[in-house]
């Protein structure tokens, strides 16, 4: 099957690189254009003085759904075709998110784009201090040094069954080599 174009779809707990990834796979292939989470997430986290670290009110997830609907109705009814994407989300394992995965799916058949979940992991140590770097306070992002152990002892991130689905643990792997990894996977990845 011939593809118009390629959905990467990074997944990993917060803190976990996915934006810093995203940006490095657009800096070393230039069809690719970077949809982060936060750019859905920041105009409602911005006018709700989100912290970082206290827990959003559950209405706050429905305004960003809002505008996560209209970004998808844009990839399918007003992006040119051969344009290729990375996105990034936090998933975790519940009826809300699983339903979600298989939306950005639908999404991407739709287009007629190749479909390829990167599912990052890393080290409880690694996560520590990636997640308390001050450019994620500045993009208002989760910056709580107590989360990397919790989601660890937690374990719930989603993991989707899909066939090109990639696994990747990042912990002691610069930006640019994972980017490269998941570049080089995609002639590998089926439909």
């Amino acid at each position: 099957m011939n593809f118009d174009s390629t959905i990467i779809y990074l997944l990993g707990y917060p803190g976990t690189g996915k934006h810093t990834i995203g940006k490095e796979i657009c800096r070393q292939n230039s069809r690719f254009r970077l949809i982060d989470n936060h750019l859905i997430n920041t105009p409602i986290f911005s006018i709700i003085n989100a912290d970082g670290v206290t827990p959003l009110p559950l209405k706050v997830w429905e305004n960003v759904g809002k505008i996560w609907d209209a970004v998808l109705d844009t990839l399918v009814n007003v992006t040119p075709p051969d344009f290729s994407f990375v996105l990034t989300n936090a998933l975790f394992d519940s009826e809300g998110d699983r339903a979600w995965f298989k939306e950005i799916e639908a999404m991407a058949k739709t287009r007629n784009a190749k479909f390829v979940p990167v599912l990052l992991r890393v080290s409880v140590e690694e996560h520590q201090k990636r997640i308390v770097q001050p450019e994620r306070k500045k993009r208002i992002k989760e910056t709580d040094p107590k989360s990397p152990a919790r989601y660890a002892l937690l374990n719930n991130l989603y993991v989707p069954d899909h066939p090109n689905l990639l696994t990747l643990d990042v912990s002691d792997m610069p930006p640019s080599e994972s980017a490269q990894i998941i570049l080089n996977y995609l002639s590998q990845a089926g439909e």
